[in-house]
């Protein structure tokens, strides 16, 4: 046994939220170590929904064109009886069409694995692997450090890290540690088989339901840019360990009343059971749960993973911000903004389970509670104060916009708000005096950006002004005077300043922001 200084964040479990950590961390500059106690890499399609939020952190994180590139956003639904066509319906069918404002409208259907593989990759570009085979078997924390047992082939080794993740999972370690409550519950009597099976018979143009009564239904949806298809199918309370071949083409046979349908192999499978539960606290001291470690859902919606995923990017900055000097009760503002939110999806997909088919796949409809594009942070003490004026206000979601550079060429507002910088934003010159001087003060980790409208009167263009040539950013922020956003680096607006004053931005920056004397060393970098 021993402990050295391990680094300054420990992050257990390498499924899609504990990578998003690992990311959000890494891309600072930030020491992480990444643990798993699995023997490699996931298999698997899992959760195999990206809802539009999420595919705006992979934007921020910037994986999200090798996530678009083997996913599918448009998926038609054909139901049957037997071989006869009931109908055929979209995914999705009220998600709207790309806008300047939402770039990603739809669900994007990608096999878990693969949202993994990419992440995994873009994390080796900044030095981290995940290491598997490496068990965390204790941890206890002081006021100072947390003390972590990891069992590695070598041994068992002990650390000392500034703050420690968890990110393994519902049946987490870091959460028994800790011991924190899962509260909720568990109904035996509801299980579902998912598998990933190589099938002929069917065509690859269309989700292929079987509605049966009493709720049962069996599902095959063709993942993209892959030979395979998911199944998901009831099962009896009874199951568990795996299903053989012949007893999951049984299962087909008599849930589609068709022979023709011949499962050629079984790549992956799991048996899920009914399991909504949540975790009473986020934090405990230096550490914090994320991801199913702090809830799990229903998959009815498919909210679970694109909840974690989320969790951790709201929470991997924060870390970041405090190592680098922040004030530590920007740590609070975690369980404070994502508790709540975790609580909601539990309440919807659970209502979307009871009042479907017992959980077996994404319903259509209620898009646009599922794509999590309207989840905001109300009441979270990183808000700064608002006047009710309408339009975008702390504690939303901050819109992209198509904006014009210096020389004509067209700029979105994510490729500026990209990285792990907080963003000043202004419409005007009042804000734009305001922004270039408080980005002086902060350069290692705020960018201003000055927004200048389409006609004249038009104040003289500096080094970061862009046009509104077409209106869109100030009519999806609704602006139509002097303004000011201060846009945090997890893509949210802390603050909203109308005819803003300096010392009042100021003054909310000192709340998230560490001061960066000009002789110290930056601790942040932006990639």
């Amino acid at each position: 046994m021993r402990e050295p200084g391990g680094g300054r964040v420990l992050v257990v479990g390498a499924g899609p939220v504990g990578l998003v950590a690992a990311l959000t961390l890494a891309r600072t500059g930030t020491a992480v170590r990444l643990v798993d106690a699995a023997g490699g890499p996931g298999g698997g399609s899992r959760g195999k929904g990206l809802q539009p939020r999420s595919l705006e952190v992979l934007d921020d994180l910037g994986v999200v064109g090798r996530i678009l590139a083997t996913g599918r956003s448009r998926l038609a639904i054909r139901k049957y009886r037997g071989r006869t066509v009931l109908g055929t319906s979209e995914v999705n069918p009220d998600a709207p069409e790309p806008t300047a404002a939402t770039p990603y409208p739809r669900t994007l259907l990608i096999p878990q694995w693969r949202v993994e593989e990419v992440l995994r990759e873009r994390l080796s570009g900044l030095g981290v692997e995940v290491e598997y085979g490496s068990e965390l078997v204790g941890l206890d924390q002081d006021g100072d450090a947390v003390h972590t047992s990891v069992r590695t082939t070598n041994g068992t080794q002990r650390t000392r890290y500034s703050y420690a993740v968890g990110c393994d999972g519902a049946s987490s370690s870091v959460r028994g540690l800790v011991g924190v409550g899962f509260l909720g519950k568990t109904d035996e009597t509801v299980r579902m088989l998912t598998a990933d099976v190589e099938v002929s018979g069917l065509d690859r143009d269309f989700w292929h339901w079987w509605p049966g009564s009493g709720g049962a239904l069996l599902a095959m949806c063709p993942l993209a840019a892959t030979d395979t298809f998911q199944l998901q199918v009831g099962v009896s309370a009874d199951t568990a360990g795996e299903l053989s071949l012949a007893r999951i083409q049984a299962l087909v046979e008599e849930r589609t009343g068709r022979t023709d349908i011949r499962l050629r192999r079984v790549v992956w499978q799991s048996v899920w059971r009914f399991n909504v539960r949540m975790a009473d606290r986020y934090r405990v001291g230096r550490v914090f749960l994320a991801g199913d470690c702090a809830h799990v859902h229903s998959p009815a919606g498919g909210l679970g993973m694109n909840t974690g995923i989320q969790d951790a990017h709201n929470l991997g900055w924060k870390i970041a911000h405090v190592l680098a000097g922040a004030p530590g009760t920007l740590l609070d503002t975690y369980e404070q903004e994502r508790l709540p939110i975790a609580a909601d999806v539990l309440n919807l997909s659970s209502e979307l389970l009871a009042g479907r088919v017992r959980g077996v796949v994404p319903g259509e409809g209620r898009a646009s509670d599922t794509r999590q594009l309207g989840v905001r942070y109300t009441g979270s003490a990183l808000n700064g104060a608002g006047d009710g004026r309408p339009g975008i206000q702390a504690g939303d979601r901050a819109p992209d916009s198509l904006l014009r550079a210096a020389d004509g060429t067209g700029v979105r507002l994510f490729d500026l708000l990209r990285g792990p910088h907080t963003s000043v934003i202004a419409f005007g010159p009042r804000g734009s005096r305001a922004a270039d001087a408080l980005v002086e003060r902060f350069p290692e980790h705020l960018r201003a950006f000055t927004v200048l409208p389409a006609r004249p009167p038009v104040p003289a263009a500096g080094p970061g002004s862009l046009t509104d040539s077409e209106g869109h950013a100030r009519r999806d922020y609704a602006v139509d005077g002097d303004t000011l956003f201060v846009v945090r680096p997890d893509g949210y607006v802390g603050l909203r300043a109308d005819d803003p004053d300096e010392a009042e931005v100021l003054r909310y920056l000192r709340r998230l922001l560490p001061e960066e004397p000009a002789d110290r060393e930056p601790t942040i970098r932006s990639l």
